[in-house]
């Protein structure tokens, strides 16, 4: 009884640092990856954001970005796949193969961004109306095909600097990885508000300013790697140096790769359902225009700020796990392991009470909802029926019901956001080890599952009780609670505690050949 008593103690209390010299080293490494994923994350936010003002602006871009959101998860897959790689060949000071896994990576981004470039451009209003629906208004449609043209060049330059900026933060270098973000984000918001405010410019301009960041995170990235770490520097000139051995090893993760897009695929198609069930004139009163895209639109973009601290996940396990593994230290990797767990959940913790302010300073912002009464003014401003103070009552309702939903949607994500901490922790923990395939299998049936839940909710649940949106989005992510269970129990399960650099005939040929 008193060994179990302990036992539990132990457990509980190895989810946190145990001194303040690893708080302080967990902070520092910490710190500037949180901060540089979340102004990662406001870049897509930004746009959302600095087009509200426009008739259909949000929905325009939600629509388009959809297929933006589909290309970073495929990014994140394949970074998730070959981080081990890079942080236990970076442990062992082999940076040659550093390079070379750097290069793959870059290829295998071109080849998925190009498959889905070319329809962009080639069948662009179909690219449109499979997710928004053939409802789709004209204004908006046109607004959207603009974007996404456009937005496809910024996917090709984000090849590349999202391999560089991804380096920085796998080999401890997250310092410069911030300062990058920063600079990316300083850029992208200036040339918005050129274009969208200075000159006047459709949603498009929008895209111009992304294409112009990316530009400046490639270059900022570069030089960082260049002047601060040179032996990890992915030169443009050597992209193509990618011995067999380090192919055969990443090619042999693809399997898990592609499970890990197609089960973190369906995160942007929520939105093709929530489209569907929410189409426009369906929040509210149809007079006001509000579909579930208006709303969701800028909730997922400020979930997807608040999930930023999950991409310290990955990371830091490449950082203070793998390097260990790669040295056989499996009784250290298990310690830090554990506390990893505990701090990524206070960190989750503590961004989501910042995001409370966030959520509701937004939301009474009155640039916020100004499309929403653009939208209806123009409707009724030349209505012989409607008197002024009629039409600004209408505004004031149509404000207000949007605000209502905005904020209800917005605690879901706050609410569940530690909780991701702690399960993408365990994901990244079981793939750190080798095995990737098993934590994709997990991630896929987890994923899909829920997909399944969502479309009962949309097509059934919704359907025949009409229940709000800010309900169905909880729901939906009710689900979560199953996953987290599934995760834990399958790293529970698994044997992750292994040194792939030694692990196969082949790794021993690459220890060999340096």
């Amino acid at each position: 009884m008193n060994g179990s008593i302990v036992k539990k103690n132990n457990w509980f209390t190895g989810l946190f640092p145990k001194t303040k010299v690893d708080w302080k080293m967990y902070i520092l490494k910490s710190l500037p990856i949180v901060i540089g994923e979340i102004l990662f994350c406001l870049n897509g936010f930004l746009d959302n954001f600095m087009v509200s003002h426009l008739n259909y602006g949000i929905d325009a871009l939600t629509y388009a970005n959809t297929w933006t959101g589909l290309i970073y998860i495929i990014f994140f897959a394949i970074q998730g796949i070959a981080a081990m790689y890079v942080g236990q060949y970076y442990g062992r000071k082999m940076y040659d193969k550093v390079n070379q896994v750097m290069n793959l990576r870059f290829w295998m981004n071109v080849f998925f961004v190009l498959g889905f470039a070319i329809p962009s451009w080639s069948i662009t209003d179909l690219m449109i109306t499979s997710v928004a629906g053939k409802t789709i208004s004209p204004l908006a449609l046109e607004q959207a095909r603009w974007y996404l043209i456009i937005i496809t060049f910024s996917w090709l330059i984000t090849c590349y600097n999202f391999n560089t900026n991804m380096l920085l933060n796998e080999t401890g270098h997250s310092n410069y990885a911030f300062i990058s973000a920063t600079l990316t984000l300083i850029t992208n918001a200036a040339i918005n508000a050129t274009l969208l405010y200075g000159f006047k410019l459709p949603a498009w301009g929008a895209a111009v300013g992304s294409i112009c960041a990316a530009f400046v995170c490639l270059i900022s990235d570069s030089l960082f790697t260049y002047f601060k770490d040179r032996k990890i520097f992915m030169s443009p000139l050597k992209i193509f140096f990618i011995k067999k051995m380090i192919a055969i090893q990443i090619c042999k993760k693809i399997p898990a790769m592609l499970l890990t897009i197609l089960a973190m695929g369906t995160i942007p198609l929520r939105m093709v359902l929530w489209a569907r069930a929410y189409p426009e004139q369906s929040i509210g009163e149809p007079w006001m225009n509000i579909s579930g895209v208006t709303v969701l639109g800028l909730v997922e973009s400020l979930a997807s700020i608040a999930a930023a601290v999950t991409g310290v996940c990955s990371s830091n396990v490449s950082y203070f796990v793998a390097t260990h593994l790669g040295n056989s230290e499996f009784e250290e990797a298990q310690r830090r392991s554990q506390e990893l767990k505990g701090f990524h959940t206070i960190c989750g913790i503590f961004v989501s009470i910042i995001m409370i302010g966030v959520v509701y300073g937004i939301a009474y912002a009155s640039m916020t909802s100004s499309g929403v009464a653009k939208t209806i003014t123009d409707k009724f401003k030349n209505d012989s029926n409607v008197t002024p103070e009629q039409l600004n009552t209408m505004v004031e309702q149509g404000i207000a019901e949007f605000r209502k939903n905005f904020i209800n949607c917005s605690w879901t994500f706050i609410g569940f956001n530690p909780i991701w901490c702690w399960f993408y922790t365990s994901l990244a923990l079981i793939r750190s080890g080798g095995e990737s395939i098993i934590a994709s299998i997990a991630l896929l049936g987890g994923q899909w599952s829920m997909m399944i839940w969502h479309v009962i909710i949309c097509f059934a649940i919704v359907k025949y009780t009409n229940i709000t949106l800010p309900v169905s989005y909880f729901l939906l992510f009710s689900w979560d609670f199953i996953r987290w269970l599934l995760y834990e129990v399958i790293q529970l399960k698994s044997n992750w505690k292994q040194n792939i650099t030694k692990e196969t005939e082949i790794d021993k040929q690459l220890v060999i050949e340096k």
